[in-house]
């Protein structure tokens, strides 16, 4: 007797926002829009007969029928990844080189790359850390993580997650600044990374007008992070490379302004190529996980604001 089932990209999504109760979360860890997500969770409930979200001002929230499809469905999703790993892990061992920013990969990737590792033994994973951008064509990779605008000729890319900026400083300078505001930051010297545009485009959106020059160093990304965590100065940061640096009070948010910035993070290949198994695990595995980072920040940010 033939089953009958509901949209496989229905059930995808729905499960996906309900573990997050959020469909954008759900949106950037599927790599698809924020309509997508809730155009598929429409024809589920439609095909269901019942309601599996509440529709509020301020997202929305699982029914009871909801939270109960959701806690059922979630370990099915799981075993079936887990019985796709096991098939492909019988055979050859799988290869795949994928080029990574410096900081993304010293202050955000690597950290979780045993998490990859174990949930796919099969593929062997080389990350090429390297500021220049990668040339599909003559170099040897599979797969470029980049942050920037996602205007790269020649390739195809999946938009991974937006950024927000913001300026950090390590608590030990905070300290020896009390009380600063926005305001008091043009008179302090300010750790520029390339070129001083950064900050003059934050201290306009925080409403500081900056008639002088700014003060400070220009640095290479890494070497301005160290100075700030050594108590040298404020730093413009995204969410996804300091989170956790927020988590564990490695460096402090003084204010709660945040600016959102014109660039993200984006995975590229090598435009009109088939994306292979090796690819698109690394693209649901690094997709899942900034999606994450995202929620997390997010929970710092609201405990923050009560503790204000």
């Amino acid at each position: 007797m033939a089953r009958r089932l509901p949209s496989l990209n229905g059930l995808k999504a729905f499960e996906a926002a309900a573990r997050s109760e959020s469909f954008s979360d759900a949106a950037m860890e599927l790599a698809v829009t924020h309509a997508a997500i809730s155009r598929h969770i429409r024809e589920l409930e439609e095909y269901l007969g019942t309601e599996l979200f509440y529709r509020t001002g301020r997202g929305v929230e699982l029914t009871d029928a909801g939270r109960l499809f959701g806690t059922t469905l979630t370990p099915l999703f799981d075993q079936i990844a887990n019985a796709s790993r096991e098939a492909a892990a019988v055979g050859t061992a799988r290869s795949l080189k994928v080029s990574v920013q410096p900081n993304l990969a010293s202050h955000w990737l690597v950290s979780r790359l045993g998490q990859f590792n174990e949930l796919h033994p099969d593929i062997e994973l080389m990350v090429d850390s390297s500021n220049d951008l990668v040339d599909f064509y003559s170099d040897d990779i599979d797969l470029g993580l980049r942050y920037g605008y996602g205007n790269w000729t020649d390739v195809d890319v999946v938009k991974l997650t937006e950024c927000v900026v913001f300026p950090v400083c390590a608590p030990s300078y905070l300290a020896k600044h009390k009380g600063v505001t926005p305001q008091d930051l043009p008179s302090l010297p300010l750790i520029h990374e390339d070129k001083k545009q950064w900050w003059v485009d934050w201290l306009s959106f925080a409403g500081v007008e900056t008639h002088d020059a700014l003060r400070g160093p220009i640095l290479q990304s890494q070497l301005a992070i160290e100075a700030a965590q050594n108590g040298q100065g404020f730093v413009l940061v995204d969410q996804i490379l300091f989170t956790r640096s927020l988590q564990e009070s490695w460096l402090v948010k003084p204010f709660t302004q945040e600016m959102k910035d014109h660039g993200g993070y984006y995975l590229a290949r090598k435009k009109g190529i088939r994306e292979t198994g090796p690819m698109r695990a690394f693209r649901e595995w690094v997709a899942s996980e900034m999606a994450d980072t995202n929620k997390k920040y997010q929970a710092y940010r609201q405990q923050a604001l009560k503790q204000s």
